[in-house]
């Protein structure tokens, strides 16, 4: 009988993780030591309106952390270094929760969410990284928890120059 429990908890514990993406520094390997220039949409608090600025990206992978250093070309004091740790055994890139994560063709998508505040606002925050030999996005929508607004509010799109 006791077999029986400890095979029952063992079941359900396996399920209970089962279907959870998990990402390791290896899957950002293409990123490593690289070089990228693109730009930044994101839609303007204030009127709504629809923003695009030039900017380019440095990646470093170190240990269990992705770096990004990204300059804005239009407005060098925005420029940013950002320092993202892979946690929880891949089940987080920094306090963002992993619910999705695929590998297509090369490209490797994935999904993010956190609880934040958007425009003064609580919400649910999303962001889908693409990753492909060339090409990297990270895109950041907005679900509004006190209403039924959903929005994009920005995309970086970049195109490898060099690494």
């Amino acid at each position: 009988m006791k077999t029986a429990y400890i095979l029952i908890l063992c079941i359900v514990i396996g399920w209970s993780s089962f279907g959870q993406p998990q990402v390791t520094i290896s899957d950002f390997e293409k990123l490593d030591n690289s070089n990228w220039i693109g730009s930044l949409m994101y839609i303007n608090y204030k009127d709504g309106q629809e923003i695009t600025l030039r900017t380019t990206m440095q990646i470093l992978l170190e240990g269990n952390k992705i770096l990004m250093h990204t300059q804005y070309s239009d407005e060098p004091k925005a420029n940013s270094k950002e320092s993202i740790k892979i946690r929880k055994d891949g089940a987080y890139l920094g306090n963002e929760e992993l619910i999705e994560k695929n590998m297509e063709m090369g490209i490797l998508k994935l999904v993010t969410k956190y609880q934040g505040k958007d425009n003064n606002k609580t919400a649910m925050i999303y962001k889908t990284y693409t990753i492909s030999e060339n090409e990297f996005t990270i895109e950041k929508r907005v679900d509004y928890l006190d209403s039924e607004q959903k929005i994009l509010r920005n995309r970086y799109r970049y195109q490898k120059v060099s690494g």
